[in-house]
């Protein structure tokens, strides 16, 4: 018991710490343990890019380092470009295929979705999403990155989920209920994804 409570006495003192910087004073033998555990607090809470901090001990969420709010976002470049334009329509066209595709899903747990998953699909996505990442400035740049990230990932996802089973026979199976539900979720995150970086021009 006594080291549960000298665990949490070091916690609450380093999150003190934390909060009141120099206006606050620990006692002499805990000092050191509260600031060490406060440093290594913060530096778990940076290690963690694209996740929003938790509350801790009633202190508010800070945004995670890749995090913005689209209405602060900086282009420097020129969002009237053809390319840049193209790139835009491109992002548009697969967020309506994905909207379209889970609406099909919704309706009919054994539609076949297998054209959404096209050999050269995702490194589309990627050029179309890196020339809108070009145009942004860094700070800026970090947050569409990770809504890049997050898209390609969901990708990946429905991609590997999207086909019917097949028996080493190559009889094809329909998708089970728990392969259809992974496909909902990553159609939902593509979607999720595709709207707010088109939301950051």
């Amino acid at each position: 018991m006594a080291g549960k409570r000298s665990s949490r006495a070091v916690l609450v003192l380093g999150a003190c710490a934390a909060l009141y910087g120099k206006g606050f004073v620990a006692p002499e033998p805990v000092q050191r343990r509260a600031v060490l555990s406060a440093g290594l607090l913060g530096t778990l809470g940076a290690a963690a890019p694209g996740a929003q901090a938790a509350d801790f001990f009633g202190l508010p969420s800070v945004p995670g380092p890749f995090e913005m709010d689209p209405k602060d976002s900086v282009v420097i470049g020129d969002a009237n470009d053809p390319a840049v334009k193209e790139a835009r329509g491109k992002v548009e066209y697969l967020l309506k295929q994905a909207e379209d595709a889970l609406d099909k899903l919704e309706k009919d747990p054994q539609v076949d979705l297998q054209y959404m998953c096209q050999d050269f699909g995702i490194g589309e996505l990627r050029l179309a999403t890196n020339t809108i990442n070009d145009i942004m400035d860094d700070k800026t740049a970090a947050a569409t990155q990770r809504w890049q990230r997050l898209m390609i990932q969901a990708k990946y996802q429905w991609e590997d989920d999207m086909p019917f089973p097949t028996t080493k026979r190559g009889e094809q199976r329909p998708r089970g209920d728990k392969r259809n539900d992974r496909i909902k979720a990553s159609l939902k995150n593509y979607i999720k994804a595709s709207k707010e970086l088109l939301q950051f021009f």
